[in-house]
């Protein structure tokens, strides 16, 4: 469960189109909260404040946005940046319902060693960086976590069915869908061969 959810403070706006550009050179940045049936608004928050909310909550943990003594829940739906110097330029916050389930797309990070990797010299791969979950916005879990120390050899992979699941989240995602697992590591000989066959094909091929 999220129990510390953050929090941005936001105005109303009344700078709109090319304008705009006035309020990033004073440190604002424009934003746009819309969803959950209810109109949208046209907002401005400080540029620091914004990034430090972006910086923790990415695309997949809550805010609650505020607007005076209003508070709303949001989901960071969209950031559009500078082309060149990648600044934030503006926001695309979704306005959530607290009482309805939301989709989210959860990172999954690793945990532990596997002897595969670590013993046999094998290399561990992560073929899913995310899981998505279905649950209340503020029971969405900031991570889930693959443990990766049963991997012993190279037929066995952590799937979603193996990750650790908090109490009302609901995982959408296949549960027999790998997350992680190990290769072997690639032997001198095959490497050898490897690389005489690409001598051959090269050496096959006609000059123009």
């Amino acid at each position: 469960m999220t129990t510390d959810t953050a929090m941005l403070q936001a105005e109303l706006r009344t700078v709109m189109g090319k304008a705009v550009k006035v309020l990033r050179r004073q440190g604002i940045t424009p934003l746009h909260l819309y969803g959950a049936g209810q109109p949208s608004d046209s907002l401005q928050a400080g540029t620091a404040d914004l990034r430090r909310v972006l910086l923790r909550v990415g695309t997949s943990q809550p805010v609650f946005v505020h607007v005076g003594s209003d508070r709303q829940l949001a989901f960071v739906q969209d950031i559009q940046f500078h082309p060149v110097r990648r600044e934030v330029l503006h926001v695309d916050l979704l306005r959530v319902d607290v009482a309805k389930t939301v989709q989210v797309e959860v990172p999954v990070f690793l945990q532990g060693e596997a002897p595969a990797a670590r013993v046999l010299g094998g290399t561990l791969l992560q073929v899913l960086s995310t899981v998505l979950v279905e649950c209340l916005p503020l029971e969405v879990p900031q991570a889930l976590h693959a443990d990766v120390s049963g991997i012993d050899d190279f037929e066995k992979s952590v799937r979603v069915a193996d990750l650790t699941i908090p109490d009302g989240v609901t995982v959408i995602t296949p549960l027999e869908q790998a997350v992680v697992h190990a290769e072997a590591p690639v032997a001198p000989a095959d490497e050898e061969e490897a690389a005489a066959g690409a001598e051959a094909a090269a050496g096959g091929q006609e000059t123009p």
